[in-house]
């Protein structure tokens, strides 16, 4: 009679040999899940507040000093990144500069970590989640002067950077329209504070809005001189533009289509 079985322990050993592949299986890939979804942070190694700061001789070193390293850059999730590029030591000053986009590029062309933000097919939409947080009610009358300076230019910062065509093209249709009732939002708000907001922190409220409707609809701009148009979608200054006109027919369009 033949034996089925030369080795009475065979069947054990094999199921034994299969069993430890698979648990070595299993934790080769909840290792290779960790490393891929793990959560990289990364933060400025000096700030204006340090010494280290204070003995940055020139512009240009305090940029040297702030680019995000190559291999940590590309690994960083883009909400982290949108939390970086705004957490800025140095942000541009807009006043010290001829026109908002020349600061905006200033800051782009110096600092990697922007210019990889801009890579990010996400970028928009993380951008947008930042703005719509960001209150007015936080203000407070009694900080220093120049704690009230910072608090305004962190608005002037991350409006410009929505105001970019390429940031602009990553929204889709409802993101878009959700930017632009935003914006209208914050410049009422801003106009209820005049005496902190003047007149350049509303005009790049307006070149973001400009820069939507014309990508969404731009029969709200006709009427208006092309040239200027052109002109202060390049560079976010608005001259001899009727702002008021913009701004009612972008507030028209964005509350009759809801």
């Amino acid at each position: 009679m033949k034996k089925l079985i030369k080795n009475p322990f065979e069947r054990l050993q094999k199921g034994a040999v299969f069993i430890l592949f698979i648990c070595a299986f299993c934790l080769f890939t909840d290792v290779l899940h960790a490393q891929t979804t793990e959560k990289i942070t990364w933060d400025y190694p000096i700030k204006p507040s340090s010494e280290q700061w204070r003995q940055l001789k020139s512009v240009e070193q305090m940029y040297q000093a702030c680019q995000i390293p190559d291999n940590v850059l590309k690994r960083i999730d883009t909400e982290t990144l949108v939390d970086i590029c705004l957490n800025f030591p140095a942000p541009p000053l807009f006043p010290l500069y001829n026109y908002p986009q020349q600061a905006f590029m200033t800051y782009f062309s110096n600092f990697n970590g922007i210019r990889e933000l801009f890579e990010r097919k996400d970028a928009g939409h993380y951008l947008l989640k930042k703005y719509a947080m960001m209150s007015f009610a936080d203000f407070n009358p009694l900080w220093p002067l120049h704690q009230q300076g910072e608090f305004v230019s962190h608005y002037k910062f991350i409006e410009a950077i929505l105001a970019q065509p390429q940031i602009i093209s990553t929204l889709d249709e409802k993101d878009r329209k959700a930017l632009l009732k935003e914006t209208l939002k914050k410049i009422d708000e801003k106009l209820a504070k005049e005496e902190l907001f003047g007149g350049f922190s509303l005009e790049i409220n307006l070149w973001a809005i400009v820069t939507i409707v014309h990508s969404e609809n731009k029969a709200l701009l006709q009427g208006l001189d092309r040239k200027n148009l052109q002109t202060a979608m390049k560079t976010g200054m608005f001259v001899n533009i009727d702002a008021d006109r913009i701004y009612q027919q972008a507030k028209n369009y964005t509350y009759e289509n809801e």
